[in-house]
Formats: C-alpha cells, structure tokens, sequence
C-alpha cells in the first residue's frame, strides 16, 4: 500500500491547538468537526498501516506556527511507527529539477496572486512525496492542491473526509417537563 502525504495545512488541524479551521471549498464556511475528520483518518490509517509521509518543509512551517512546545508534537509524531518524516535530499532535488522542467515549466509560471517562495516551497514538498512514493496528499491548500493534480497526485481536502459513524447520529436532547409526575415505584406497569 502507498504512503499518503500530509501538509502544513492537515498537519496543523491537528497538531496546533490555534491553528484556523480550514473551510470547505463549496460552501465557503468552516469544515464541521475539522479535527475529529483528521483524528479519524489518521485512525483509519493506522489500522491498514498506512504510512503517513511528513516533508520537513511542512514541518518547519507548523513549527513555526505552533512555537516553543511544538517540540512535544514532533517527539510523539516520531515515535510513532505510521509516520515517516521525510527531508529534501539529492533525490528530491532531481526529481524537483525533473518537475520544473517537465511540469511546471508551462503550467506553473510565477503568479502575482501566490508568493514565488510559497511556490517554491510547494513544489519541494511536492518533489519529496514524489520520491516517497505518495500518490495521495491531504491538504487545504489551494496551490498545493492544483500543483499535485499537475504531478498526478490527488490532493484531498478536509472537508472531503468522512466522520466516524458516532459522530454522524444525530444526538437528541431531552428536556424534563415538569408537569409531569416522575413514576413511583407502587404502580403495577
């Protein structure tokens, strides 16, 4: 089975208490239950033993985000035998140097609307799932996302996860009604 790839942006739904609550594409507001979405895959990976892919140049930037105690975060996320983080090495710089020639050369100019660092930045992380062997990347990324389809990977966004079944059921309040009398233990029912 093939690694799936994590960005800043999934990683920080679950890792930084602060982090934004991304939104869904078609309606514009906030993904209900963002973070009980992420839990859950990350959940349904584990048990299939799916490894979770981490570039470090998305772990730099929740990092950044996060500050001094995302220390702790990292600690568990390598202790743990589903993720993998993954640098940029020489095989990632070849592979990158394949994409901006053959990929991107056309389809990806620089964009006045989209920072050329964040550009650059997105076609390393690209360039290390390449490598790793991910053909699926969880983000909410907008330019990320567009770039992965140009790589034939298929990005997959929050709002596109399912929740657990417990949480789709519809919880139902129950108000007491005082002019109800509560049942004594002396009737025969």
């Amino acid at each position: 089975m093939r690694p799936v790839g994590f960005d800043n942006t999934f990683l920080s739904i679950l890792l930084n208490p602060s982090g934004n609550i991304p939104s869904d594409p078609t309606t514009g507001k906030p993904v209900v239950m963002a973070k009980r979405r992420a839990e859950f895959l990350v959940d349904t990976l584990g048990k299939t033993r799916q490894r979770i892919v981490i570039p470090t140049p998305a772990a730099a930037e929740l990092l950044t985000a996060i500050g001094p105690t995302a220390q702790q975060y990292f600690d568990i996320v390598a202790k743990s035998r589903l993720f993998e983080v993954a640098s940029f090495d020489i095989r990632c710089a070849i592979e990158l140097a394949y994409l901006n020639r053959s990929v991107f050369a056309d389809s990806d100019q620089r964009n006045r609307a989209e920072a050329y660092q964040k550009i650059k930045i997105d076609r390393q992380i690209l360039a290390i799932f390449r490598v790793a062997g991910v053909e699926t990347i969880y983000t909410d990324d907008v330019g990320l996302a567009r770039r992965a389809r140009l790589c034939n990977m298929t990005p997959v966004m929050t709002a596109e996860l399912e929740l657990p079944e417990t949480e789709r059921q519809l919880k139902i309040r129950f108000e007491g009604n005082d002019d109800i009398p509560e049942p004594s233990d002396d009737l025969d029912c």
